[in-house]
């Protein structure tokens, strides 16, 4: 059976080893992947990048691998295998230095480029708030919010484009098949159906901490710009901001107390010349839309916040959403209108 250049994207992208800059190197040495995956020991050792580890990873591997069962495997999660070799390969990531060669998706990845929404995975009630409000925000001005579906703020990046029925895209740190965190599943459903789960991952990829500062790149090479909510210094939304000043793509960090060590990394990035971020105009455009200061609904969550009500009591009390309730409330402090 003659494979196609995207099979062999798939198979080269499923052997533990190589990665997208190993393979333009294959491509480069052999004119294509095809005599590359054919090609000897003694051939493939002399390809430059490739050392005697990751060539015998090749010889051992290859024999195992099959991208046909790959793309029924893809398939049985609810998505599919894009490669460089496709027409319908994101354009936006084809400008990338080292583009990924395969990509796993599940839903549609929109054409228009995004915004990165990251930070934390332990945020404070101020940092989920300003994740939601910031993202839903963006989401209705009709721009992708772009996260890393992890725990703490890109999980309420996401959730807050879905309450307001945007689009976001979800970059995963493992393979479509195991979701993680695990708890995020039905997230990732969600996200799938409004926009798009996207991997470059193989079946065989077991998921491993380097996987989720891998992944960053993809984050931010969907997007125009990153914003940074809440991070420490140590923060990995940080290498998400680096890969963006590598891209050439802007980036963005939200100012908060300057005790708060979650913050160290926001006023780490703004001292390097990010732009500094106390509302969605300062990212986009105004959007036109009725001025919401004098929105009859804030001023009563307004009133009910100020009196010392919960964040779920003005929920109950107005029969309204949690989200939409905390997005307004981080609204309202970040315009000035609602202290904390």
């Amino acid at each position: 059976m003659k494979r196609s250049s995207r099979d062999y994207y798939i198979a080269f992208n499923m052997i533990q080893g190589i990665g997208g800059r190993r393979m333009l190197a294959l491509e480069k040495q052999f004119g294509t992947l095809d005599k590359a995956w054919h090609a000897s020991y003694k051939e493939l050792l002399a390809t430059p990048g490739l050392g005697e580890k990751t060539v015998q990873s090749v010889c051992t591997q290859r024999r195992k691998v099959c991208p046909v069962k790959e793309m029924e495997w893809a398939k049985k999660h609810g998505g599919r295998i894009l490669t460089l070799a496709d027409s319908d390969y994101p354009e936006i990531l084809r400008t990338l230095a080292v583009p990924p060669p395969t990509i796993y998706v599940i839903g549609t990845i929109p054409d228009q480029a995004g915004i990165a929404v990251v930070g934390t995975r332990r945020p404070s009630q101020s940092g989920v708030m300003q994740a939601r409000y910031f993202s839903s925000e963006i989401a209705k001005r009709g721009v992708p919010v772009i996260s890393g579906l992890a725990r703490g703020i890109d999980r309420h990046a996401h959730e807050g484009a879905l309450a307001v029925d945007g689009v976001t895209v979800g970059v995963l740190g493992s393979n479509i098949g195991a979701i993680y965190p695990s708890e995020h599943r039905a997230l990732a459903g969600r996200i799938g159906q409004q926009g798009a789960v996207v991997s470059e991952f193989s079946s065989r990829c077991p998921t491993v901490p380097g996987n989720f500062l891998r992944r960053n790149r993809i984050i931010s090479g969907l997007s125009c710009g990153v914003l940074v909510v809440q991070a420490g210094l140590k923060s990995g939304a940080l290498n998400t901001a680096d890969w963006a000043l590598d891209q050439g793509k802007d980036v963005w960090a939200v100012p908060g107390e300057i005790s708060d060590p979650l913050r160290q990394g926001t006023h780490y990035l703004i001292k390097q010349g990010a732009g500094l971020v106390s509302h969605v105009n300062d990212i986009l455009p105004p959007s036109g839309d009725h001025d919401q200061n004098s929105d009859p609904l804030s001023e009563q969550i307004a009133a009910l916040y100020s009196a010392g009500c919960h964040i779920n009591e003005i929920s109950t009390q107005l029969r309204l959403p949690i989200q939409k309730v905390l997005a307004e409330i981080s609204r309202m402090q970040v315009d000035g209108t609602l202290k904390l």
